[in-house]
Order: structure tokens, then C-alpha cells, then sequence
């Protein structure tokens, strides 16, 4: 089947699963009722699929080069451009909106989230990326970075501190991009997957699972470095999400919406980076229901496939692609 072909140029499941995790990333900052669940998975299913994603480059240079260009250039222009926003709104209204750029610049090198909203993962995966560059390409070792971010989270929140810090983050973020690479290794498998009950057997126990742990881990702040009432539902429910996930993109990779998906999952960074500027302004309209913010979400994600193919064109630096 050609969505499972490990020769072709694309795995569309794979394409079809980011752009998933970007759709629940979106729904989930409406704070529609059932949030909670959204929290349980969204972002680390995006850290999984970055570690599944994730080759290591062949020197530092090229490594340091990439996430320059890749990651922190996009981070820059878009927190900008959100502060921009907000500045330019306060004005229109007559509202005061005080700012110091050289204040702003400064905070958003030690990677505080407030100067980058939901760009703050792109600087987490910076961090994740120099860990993995440092690190030998060993199971072990990665065993071991597994046990120490652990432990890390664990004791960072039972220090009773919530600093929304990017640096942080990496405690719980990483985790998962672990569990990504290891993931790699089994792609044939994944990419295989031809069993109908095995998947529909997946998916109702993958959902069961996340619906346990959204009621007994509570709330999961990821940029909060906070990973809810227990660490080991906080790993369960993210792999239970990332199952679900899967599965769902197995099926819809079978629909006739390739260059759409593929657009939309290269446009990742573009759309975690800018969303929040158009869901800041509807999140304002009054009265409104779960299957609204349902429809709202869909219509900012598609709202972004002219704006990624533009952008492609004209500010592909934007898209983390230079030259």
C-alpha cells in the first residue's frame, strides 16, 4: 500500500498523525469543555513523532547550523510577530501595551514562554536536539537519560515551583522523544500494520486508557513543566494518546488528501507558532459550545494551507528551510 511504503518519499500516516496533534494542540487552547483530555496527549505526541523524525547530524556544526535555521529563526520571527500583534491591538483600542525589546530579547534567549507562547516547544526541541547530538546512539544510555529526566520532573514539581520556562520543559518533553527514537526502530512494523481488530482493538483500549488518566492524573501543564497528580499516568496516557493516534491516521491515510496533509504537516511550525493570534481573538465570542470550538479549530487549520504554501514561496524561512 503505497501510505505504508517505507521506500516512498513520504509516510502520509505519519503526516496525517502530526497534523492530528497539531488539530487537538488547537482545539485544546479554546479550554471547550473535555480540555482536559486534549492535554493528556497533544503535545507529546509531537514530541514523539520529533524523536521518530529525529537523525542525528554528522558534526556539531551541522547540528548547531540546523537548529539555528530550523528552530530558533522561526522562534524569533514568530514571537515577534505575536508581540507585534498584541502591541498593534492595544494601540487600536487605546489600550497601553508596555514593552522592552531589549528586555524581550533577553528573556526569550533563557527561554521564558511568555515572549514566545506555543514556541516554547520549538526551543524545548533545540535543548533535546544538543542532548541527542551529545549522547552515543546507545539504548542504554538512552535508558538511562529516560531515568534521569524522570527523576528530574518528579522532583522538580514536588519542589512546589512553576516556572514557565522552556529549559524546563525539556524534563517532560524528552521523555517522549525517547520513547520516538525507539519507535524508529520498529517503523517497518508501524508502517505494515495490516490487522483490522488489532487496530480497532488498539484504538478502544488506547482510548479507555486516556480517558483513566484524564480523570486521575488531572491536568498536564507542559510548558508549565507540570505532568499532572502521577508520573506514570503522565507517561500512560501520552503513549495512550499517541496510539489513538496512530491508529485514526492509518485510516484517514487511505482518504484522498495528500498534498493537503503533506502542506499542513510541513507548515507545522508556522501553524503551533501563529495559531494562538487568531484563537485569542475568537475565543472571545460568546456562548460558545464544544462542537463549535470543534469547528473553529478545524477552520484555523485549514485557514493556514494557503498561508503555508505562500509562506513556501516567499518566506520559507519561516518554515524552517534556508539556503
Amino acid at each position: 500500500m503505497m501510505t505504508r511504503n517505507l521506500n516512498s518519499e513520504r509516510l502520509l500516516w505519519l503526516d496525517w498523525m502530526k497534523v492530528l496533534a497539531i488539530f487537538s494542540i488547537i482545539w485544546g487552547h479554546f479550554f471547550s469543555e473535555g480540555h482536559l483530555y486534549l492535554y493528556v496527549f497533544n503535545v507529546q505526541v509531537f514530541c514523539v513523532i520529533s524523536g521518530f523524525l529525529y537523525k542525528k547530524a554528522s558534526n556539531w556544526k551541522t547540528c548547531v547550523k540546523k537548529c539555528f535555521w530550523q528552530l530558533f529563526v522561526p522562534t524569533v520571527i514568530m514571537s515577534i510577530i505575536m508581540q507585534l500583534e498584541a502591541y498593534l491591538r492595544c494601540l487600536a483600542f487605546g489600550m497601553t501595551y508596555d514593552i522592552s525589546w531589549l528586555w524581550f530579547f533577553e528573556w526569550l534567549l533563557l527561554g521564558h514562554r511568555w515572549c514566545m507562547g506555543p514556541c516554547w516547544y520549538f526551543y524545548s526541541l533545540i535543548i533535546m536536539r544538543l542532548i541527542m547530538q551529545l549522547l552515543p546512539e546507545k539504548n542504554w544510555m538512552y535508558f538511562l537519560l529516560f531515568l534521569f529526566l524522570s527523576c528530574g520532573a518528579i522532583s522538580y514539581q514536588y519542589s512546589g515551583y512553576a516556572i514557565s520556562n522552556a529549559n524546563l520543559s525539556v524534563l517532560v518533553c524528552m521523555p517522549f522523544f525517547l520513547i520516538g527514537v525507539y519507535l524508529k526502530k520498529i517503523k517497518q512494523q508501524l508502517c505494515n500494520l495490516h490487522n483490522c481488530c488489532f487496530e480497532v482493538g488498539l484504538l478502544i483500549c488506547a482510548f479507555l486508557l486516556l480517558m483513566i488518566c484524564g480523570n486521575y492524573n488531572g491536568y498536564v501543564w507542559m510548558y508549565l513543566c507540570d505532568y499532572g497528580n502521577n508520573y506514570a499516568l503522565f507517561i500512560i496516557g501520552g503513549m495512550a494518546g499517541t496510539c489513538m493516534l496512530y491508529v485514526l491516521s492509518l485510516w484517514l491515510s487511505r482518504l484522498p488528501y495528500r498534498k493537503t496533509i503533506e502542506a499542513l504537516s510541513k507548515g507545522s511550525i508556522l501553524i503551533i507558532g501563529l495559531h494562538i493570534i487568531i484563537v485569542r481573538r475568537l475565543i472571545e465570542l460568546p456562548d460558545r459550545s464544544l462542537i463549535e470550538d470543534l469547528f473553529l479549530s478545524l477552520f484555523i487549520l485549514l485557514c493556514f494551507v494557503p498561508l503555508i504554501r505562500i509562506t513556501e514561496l516567499f518566506f520559507p524561512i519561516l518554515l524552517g528551510k534556508h539556503k
